[in-house]
């Protein structure tokens, strides 16, 4: 069974945690602490530090698959992390357009760390706020031949889905 190594980004409160969490076959790895920003507190009470990480069999393939923090105080960790990395997942809350711009800073920074297949992840559209993928696609300005998928990250098939088009872009 070949091994492959995918990173999910996006900004914070995206659901990276969750959607690792969801991904994986084993018990997760995780660096959680309690938020002491009282601007990011008004959205939850814990945020990623350092990385997330479970694993998942797919397609043949063994996944290990690491959740990067998304707020730039920890950014020293995407180098580190995106070492060896054969692709991203992107993810961004379709609810906050607001924060996109954290995600497309990391997606420029992180494609300097390494050349690799990605896709962007609108999560939350099971939420009524949610923006579809067309609106998602407009609002980046990012071009067709990105693949922006809905996503649902605490579905368990919609995140295998999610994991599935990325494997077929780094195949390819």
């Amino acid at each position: 069974m070949s091994s492959v190594k995918i990173l999910v980004a996006g900004h914070f409160n995206a659901g990276k945690t969750t959607f690792v969490n969801t991904a994986s076959e084993i018990k997760t790895v995780s660096t959680e602490k309690s938020i002491t920003h009282s601007g990011e507190r008004a959205y939850k009470g814990k945020t990623t530090t350092a990385m997330d990480y479970g694993e998942v069999s797919l397609n043949g393939k063994k996944l290990a698959v690491f959740g990067i923090p998304g707020q730039e105080r920890f950014s020293f960790m995407w180098k580190i992390l995106s070492k060896n990395t054969q692709g991203f997942v992107f993810l961004l809350d379709s609810t906050a357009p607001d924060m996109w711009k954290d995600t497309v800073r990391q997606i420029d920074m992180l494609a300097r760390y390494a050349e690799v297949p990605y896709i962007i992840a609108a999560n939350k559209q099971d939420l009524p706020n949610a923006l579809g993928v067309s609106m998602v696609r407009e609002r980046l300005g990012v071009e067709r031949d990105v693949h922006i998928v809905p996503c649902i990250a605490k579905d368990r098939g919609v995140v295998t889905e999610t994991i599935e088009v990325l494997l077929s872009k780094i195949d390819s």
